[in-house]
C-alpha cells in the first residue's frame, strides 16, 4: 500500500507548469503555481518539529528548536535598530548560529549580505562601504581592527535553542513580511578572483525561484511527499555565504532533511568521518573537492555505503573523476552522480547532468532546470559562443552597478562560453576571460585542463596564460601528482600529443606534489598561481 501524500495540502503551492506569463517587465517563464513568498515557501515546515535539523560537531538542533529561535533572534535585530529593506552583514564561519543569523535578518524584513569569512582586511572595507549595512553579524574575534564598529556575534544574537511546540510554529512561519517578488531578499558576493568582490543582488523572486527549480526536477516538491517521509541526510562543506550553500539551507528546511555542516575549512579526512558517522546520504561540492576525499590515504579505511548522492559543479569534471567515483563508490554507478552548473549572478543552478548523461554525452552539464532559458551568443563555426540565460532566478544586478550584464529582455551574459548539441545538453568552452590568445590563436583552458586531467599521475591541473615577447601570451600548466608517480614533462606533451593542436599544448610546466591554491569553496586559484608562478620564474632567472 502506497504512503499517504501531502499533495492535497501542497497542489496548490507548487506546481510543475512552465508558463511563458513573463515576469520583471519582459518575457519569460515561470512555474505555476508557485510560492510567493518566503512565508508561503515555508508552508507545512511545522511538521518537521521532531526532526533533527542542524548537526556541527556535538551541537544538535531540532527544527522545533531552530524555528522556536526565529522569534526572539528577530526581535533582537529589531531592538538594535535593524528595520524591512536593511542590509545586515554576515561575517562568519558555517555554524547553526549563522543559519539563524540569516533567517532571523529574512524574519525582520532585513535583506541578509553574505560575506567572505576569508576576506582580507581591504576587501571587508569594499563590503562595507558598498552594502553600508545597519548592523554586522560577525565571528572575527578582532572587528574594530577590521573597521567594524557596529558588530555583534552569531551566538550573541538573543535566542535559546529549546523546543518549541509544533502547535506554535505556523504562526512564526506565516509571520514573515511578505514584500513584492522583485524586492532585494540577498546580497551574494562573486569570488574576487580577479578585480574586488561584486555584491550580487538577488529578489525574493529569485530566492524562492531556484528552490522550485532544484525541488521539482529532483522529484522532491512538498506535494510529492509523503506526511512522513524518511530523513534525508546532507553534508555542506561549502561556504553558506555561497549560493549553493544558502540553497542547501532551504531544500533542507522544506523538505526535513538533516543537515551535517563541517568545521573549520574543507578537509577531506573530517568529510571522510562525518560521512561515516552521520550516516550522509548526500554531499556535493567541486571537483576539487571530489579529488582530494578520493585520494585521502584513509579512503578505504572508512564505510560511506550510505552516500546515495554525490553531485559535482562549479568547474568541468574529468572522465577520469567520474571513473573513480564509479569504481571507489559501486553504489553510484547507476544513479547518485551528477555536474550542475550555475553561478551567484545567476542564482542558483540552470543546467544538470546525471549518470546516463555523463555516461553518453561526456562533459556536458546537462539540461536547463524548468524555467532556465539558454541561448548562444554570436557562435563560431563550432557552435560555440558566450552563454546567455534567462530565468526567474538571474539577479537584480551588482549592488551600486549597472554594467549592462543583465540586458532589458532579461538576459544575463555569463561570460561562459559553451556549445548546445542537438537535444539541447550544454557544453561548456570555458570563459571568456580564461581564454588564452597565442599568436592569433584562442586556446580555451578548460579544454586543456580536461585533457591533462586524465593523465593517472595527476590528481589536480590549472592551465593559464603568461606574458610572451613575440606570442603574446603563452600556456602554462601548474599540475599536482599523486605520491612517487611524478611525470617528466616531456611525458606530458606526449600525453597531449594527438589530443590536443600543437599550439594549446603548454610550454611552460611546473610539476608538484603540493595540493593547488583554492578560494572558498575549494575553486582554483588561479590569480595567485599566476602571481606566484611568475615570482617563481622570476627567481629563476635572476640566479
Amino acid at each position: 500500500m502506497n504512503a499517504p501524500r501531502a499533495g492535497a495540502r501542497f497542489a496548490d503551492l507548487w506546481g510543475t507548469e512552465a508558463v511563458n506569463t513573463g515576469y520583471a517587465g519582459h518575457p519569460g517563464l515561470v512555474l505555476e503555481p508557485r510560492p510567493t513568498s518566503l512565508a508561503t515557501m515555508l508552508t507545512g515546515v511545522e511538521r518537521w518539529a521532531d526532526r533533527c535539523f542542524l548537526v556541527q560537531g556535538e551541537r544538535r538542533i531540532s527544527f522545533a528548536q531552530f524555528l522556536g529561535a526565529l522569534e526572539p533572534a528577530a526581535a533582537d535585530l529589531a531592538d538594535r535598530g535593524v528595520r524591512a529593506g536593511d542590509h545586515i552583514l554576515i561575517l562568519a564561519y558555517n555554524s547553526p548560529d549563522w543559519v539563524l543569523a540569516l533567517w532571523a535578518a529574512w524574519r525582520v524584513g532585513a535583506v541578509p549580505v553574505l560575506g567572505n569569512r576569508w576576506w582580507s582586511t581591504g576587501e571587508i572595507d569594499h563590503a562595507l562601504e558598498l552594502t553600508r549595512p545597519a548592523l554586522v553579524i560577525t565571528d572575527l574575534p578582532d572587528a574594530a581592527s577590521h573597521g567594524i564598529t557596529d558588530a555583534i556575534s552569531p551566538a550573541d544574537l538573543a535566542h535559546t535553542f529549546d523546543a518549541t511546540p509544533a502547535g506554535s510554529l505556523g504562526a512564526v512561519l506565516t509571520g514573515f513580511p511578505k514584500p513584492d517578488e522583485d524586492a532585494p531578499a540577498l546580497v551574494i558576493f562573486t569570488s574576487g578572483s580577479s578585480g574586488a568582490p561584486k555584491g550580487v543582488v538577488l529578489s525574493h523572486r529569485s530566492v524562492i525561484a531556484n528552490q522550485h527549480n532544484l525541488l521539482s526536477r529532483s522529484g522532491r516538491l512538498p506535494r510529492d511527499l509523503a506526511e512522513a517521509p524518511p530523513q534525508p541526510v546532507t553534508l555542506v562543506c561549502t561556504p553558506l555565504f555561497h549560493i549553493g550553500g544558502v540553497s542547501n539551507l532551504i531544500t533542507n528546511l522544506i523538505i526535513g532533511g538533516k543537515l551535517v555542516l563541517n568545521a573549520g575549512k574543507f578537509d577531506a579526512g573530517q568529510v571522510l568521518k562525518l560521512i561515516e558517522t552521520e550516516r550522509v546520504q548526500s554531499f556535493g561540492g567541486v571537483p576539487t573537492m571530489a579529488i582530494r576525499v578520493l585520494e585521502h590515504p584513509d579512503f578505504e579505511s572508512h564505510d560511506l555505503s550510505s552516500l546515495r548522492s554525490w553531485p559535482l559543479g562549479g568547474a568541468p569534471v574529468p572522465a577520469s573523476l567520474l571513473d573513480s567515483m564509479r569504481r571507489k563508490l559501486p553504489q553510484l554507478e547507476r544513479r547518485g552522480l551528477g555536474n550542475t552548473w550555475g553561478m551567484s549572478e545567476s542564482g542558483g543552478f540552470l543546467t544538470v547532468a546525471g549518470n546516463r548523461d555523463l555516461a553518453q554525452r561526456p562533459g556536458t552539464v546537462g539540461r536547463p532546470y524548468p524555467v532556465a532559458e539558454l541561448r548562444i551568443d554570436d557562435p563560431d563555426e563550432t557552435g560555440s559562443g558566450e552563454i546567455l540565460v534567462r530565468s526567474p532566478t538571474v539577479m537584480l544586478g551588482y549592488l551600486g552597478l549597472d554594467d549592462g550584464t543583465v540586458d532589458a529582455e532579461g538576459w544575463l551574459h555569463t561570460g561562459d562560453l559553451g556549445h548546445i548539441d542537438g537535444d539541447g545538453y550544454l557544453f561548456l568552452d570555458g570563459r571568456s576571460k580564461d581564454i588564452v590568445i597565442r599568436g592569433g590563436e584562442n586556446i580555451a583552458c578548460a579544454h586543456v585542463e580536461l585533457a591533462l586531467a586524465r593523465h593517472p599521475d595527476l590528481t589536480e591541473v590549472a592551465v593559464f596564460g603568461v606574458p610572451h615577447p613575440d606570442l603574446g601570451e603563452e600556456l602554462a600548466a601548474v599540475v599536482v601528482h599523486r605520491p612517487g608517480t611524478a611525470p617528466t614533462e616531456e611525458e606530458l606533451r606526449k600525453h597531449l600529443t594527438g589530443t590536443l593542436a600543437y599550439f594549446e599544448i603548454p610550454t611552460r610546466w611546473r610539476i608538484q606534489a603540493e595540493k593547488l591554491p583554492t578560494l572558498a569553496g575549494e575553486k582554483t586559484d588561479k590569480k595567485t598561481l599566476r602571481a606566484t608562478f611568475a615570482d617563481a620564474e622570476h627567481r629563476a632567472e635572476r640566479g
